[in-house]
């Protein structure tokens, strides 16, 4: 029995082409895979319906914007306030990615800031902030081999 929720080959094909080219037209696509406008158009709507695609949007080298340090941090947080926690900092604007994890630690995120006084900022004003937190610990990158985003398998 086939998932209703599962992308088929031009789901994925559509996918791909969108994610190399986020400007690429409906009939650009279409004349790449050759099929119809009107298929491209319906099944990107589709894709967008069911959240697949969640928005368009410019990836940004944050290196190149002005942003000179990318951290991941881990959180441990109170048991009861796991939720909550993740909830406040995923409204921070210095964070990218967050999500409660299995693991050594609660909380996951990547957090870009402009310099070394900002994540400490951020870590002191921000985090020290949040109710719940026990403990932290940051990782720097000291450079990036790849930026990517979500594969279409």
């Amino acid at each position: 029995m086939r998932n209703p929720e599962a992308l088929d080959s031009l789901d994925r094909m559509i996918l791909h082409v969108l994610q190399e080219d986020g400007r690429a037209s409906y009939s650009e696509i279409a004349r790449r895979l050759k099929v119809p406008e009107s298929t491209v158009r319906l099944r990107v709507r589709k894709l967008l319906e069911r959240g697949v695609i969640r928005k368009f949007a410019a990836l940004i080298n944050p290196f190149k914007a002005g942003y000179s340090i990318v951290a991941f941090i881990a959180v441990d947080v109170e048991p009861s306030r796991v939720k909550k926690a993740a909830e406040e900092l995923s409204k921070l604007p210095e964070v990218d990615v967050l999500g409660i994890a299995t693991g050594a630690h609660d909380i996951l995120m990547q957090v870009t800031v402009r310099d070394l006084q900002e994540l400490e900022n951020f870590l002191i004003e921000k985090l020290g902030r949040v109710e719940g937190i026990r403990s932290t610990e940051t990782s720097i990158l000291t450079s990036v081999r790849k930026w990517g985003y979500a594969r279409v398998f």
